[in-house]
């Protein structure tokens, strides 16, 4: 045993680097307290976003999966996981899982477009051919650009699309051709590839009709209700639509343009 000497002054207490002197070992500094608790609820957000603007869900199935309990309505999605400034608005149907895209406009006003007949009774597009007619655009019109970049990446994200399109008539054949009895004059739409879906044809480029009040020249309004639904969902949208029945001056249309849906 050495022998200790009482003249030698006590030994300065001992620290490790992360220790605090004594005098401080209570004090929390409110910054970072405030820092950590902020970083705490983003990290809880981006695990379960609430598909509000500020923190938007990357679908509407990724929503239903972390809320189940959310009704079906607006919210906020990014499907590319960016900035929060280029989410889109779209509706989510909570039930099964589909994010719908709105067109902008939604609709086209019935009137004559085309007062030229065609010989060969050939489809003449409402975007490409007609006078200030146009192909249908999707999501803000004010943003249109953010709303093609997101539909990229949520058909990356999805089985499957499905869209409806309302032809509404006047003296003008939307899909049966009551006097022929056939679809020769039925109308053609153009999906998001340049592909044409069609009455007739493929299956797997031909439309459903629930609805066809179009069939007869009687004067009257009726509307043909067109669905398509595909695995492949780079052919949605809808991006125009193309009569057949059209060129006299007592033939009108309008087109009613649908929500496309991705789940």
């Amino acid at each position: 045993m050495g022998h200790y000497d009482e003249s030698m002054p006590d030994p300065l207490p001992e620290f490790t680097e992360d220790e605090a002197a004594p005098d401080d070992k209570n004090k929390t500094d409110p910054g970072v307290h405030a820092t950590l608790k902020s970083l705490s609820s983003q990290i809880e957000t981006m695990r379960s976003p609430d598909g509000s603007k500020k923190h938007p869900a990357r679908t509407c199935d990724d929503l239903k999966l972390c809320h189940s309990a959310k009704q079906s309505g607006e919210y906020w999605i990014d499907p590319n996981q960016g900035s929060v400034e280029d989410a889109i608005k779209v509706y989510c149907n909570m039930e099964t899982g589909e994010t719908c895209i709105s067109a902008n406009p939604s609709s086209v006003p019935r009137k004559t477009w085309w007062a030229s007949k065609s010989p060969d009774h050939k489809p003449i597009w409402y975007g490409l051919d007609m006078n200030r007619g146009s192909q249908f655009a999707y999501g803000d019109h004010q943003s249109p650009n953010a709303a093609i970049t997101q539909m990229t990446f949520l058909r990356l994200l999805s089985k499957e699309a499905s869209q409806n399109i309302t032809y509404i008539c006047k003296n003008s054949v939307g899909y049966m051709d009551d006097q022929t009895k056939n679809l020769k004059k039925a109308v053609v739409l153009k999906g998001a590839n340049d592909l044409d879906i069609k009455a007739e044809g493929n299956i797997r480029f031909r439309y459903i009709v629930l609805q066809d009040t179009c069939s007869k020249r009687n004067g009257n309004v009726g509307k043909t209700i067109f669905e398509y639904r595909t695995q492949n969902v780079a052919r949605l949208p809808i991006i125009d639509l193309a009569p057949v029945d059209v060129g006299s001056q007592d033939q009108e249309f309008g087109i009613e343009i649908g929500p496309v849906c991705f789940v």
